[in-house]
């Protein structure tokens, strides 16, 4: 009996590894495995919380328009075809035409592309050229330059399970994820993920990106790092953390206004190392902290 599975070529980014956003954009690998003796209690890495983040807006923000059934479908799908309602459902629309299908909540900031036709055979691509093409597409549809994050690119594969013995990887799809991020600090939970398949089609995208209002935002904090240090040190505590090497990033947490908006909340990540023992590992966390943001 055949047993599909689904492999990454390497690893997503940390927060994507952990089935979230949380985090800054640091692969596992650059995260020190080694614990420091609990004597020491925690060493914190405080270089990217260095610099005070200046607490303005880009000019330029994607803007609600862009949930428009004419932007979705002409700038982000990028098709003439014409599209019917399949569901309705408060804010949310399932749309689809002869090839695609289209699901959207503007008060989210969601949407779901599919591509009812599939890929192709197989043909060699540049993970470059797909990048470029898929980053394309996103801004074409309205996500600014300024809004633009770290962007990984990754691939898929898949497997078999034939009485017990797995068959060669075969390759799935090539994605590329692009993180929301706004000066360069990263929006927790905001991400695009762009799929193309095999053939170079593109098949798939996946974004949470909703609108960010011009005020409402709590963008800096006062606190010093030797403050922020003692805040994580007692966040980690409470979480049951003892010791061990730490790194300290900044991150936007959003929350929805009651204009339907999202407006951003300074925080810092503490993310631990991972640790691989006699008795067994334990994974990366993202401890959050508060810093007692101000607008």
């Amino acid at each position: 009996m055949k047993t599909p599975l689904l492999r990454l070529l390497t690893a997503l980014p940390l927060a994507a590894a952990l089935g979230c956003d949380s985090g800054a954009p640091v692969e596992p690998a650059q995260l020190d495995t080694q614990v420091a003796p609990a004597a020491l209690g925690f060493v914190f890495d405080s270089s990217r919380i260095a610099t005070p983040p200046s607490g303005a807006l880009p000019t330029t923000l994607l803007t609600q328009s862009a949930f428009t059934d004419a932007s979705l479908q002409g700038l982000l799908v990028g098709s003439t075809e014409a599209f019917s309602d399949v569901e309705v459902f408060g804010s949310r629309r399932d749309r689809e035409s002869l090839t695609w299908r289209l699901e959207s909540d503007p008060a989210e900031g969601q949407v779901l592309v599919l591509n009812n036709l599939g890929s192709g055979p197989a043909t060699p691509q540049e993970p470059a050229v797909l990048q470029r093409t898929a980053l394309a597409r996103l801004q074409r549809w309205g996500i600014p330059t300024a809004e633009l994050g770290p962007v990984f690119q990754r691939k898929t594969f898949v497997q078999h399970r034939e009485d017990g013995v797995e068959t060669s990887p075969i390759l799935h799809r090539h994605k590329t994820f692009v993180m929301r991020a706004i000066n360069g600090i990263r929006v927790e939970g905001h991400r695009a993920v762009v799929t193309h398949g095999v053939d170079g089609t593109f098949q798939r995208a996946l974004i949470t990106w909703p609108p960010l209002a011009r005020t409402g935002h709590l963008l800096r904090t006062r606190l010093s790092t030797a403050d922020i240090e003692q805040r994580a040190r007692e966040a980690l505590l409470e979480e049951g953390e003892t010791a061990g090497n730490v790194r300290l990033f900044w991150k936007y947490l959003p929350t929805q206004l009651a204009t339907g908006e999202w407006a951003l909340t300074l925080e810092v990540g503490a993310g631990t190392a991972g640790v691989t023992g006699p008795n067994g590992s334990e994974e990366p966390r993202i401890i959050d902290v508060d810093v007692s943001a101000i607008p």
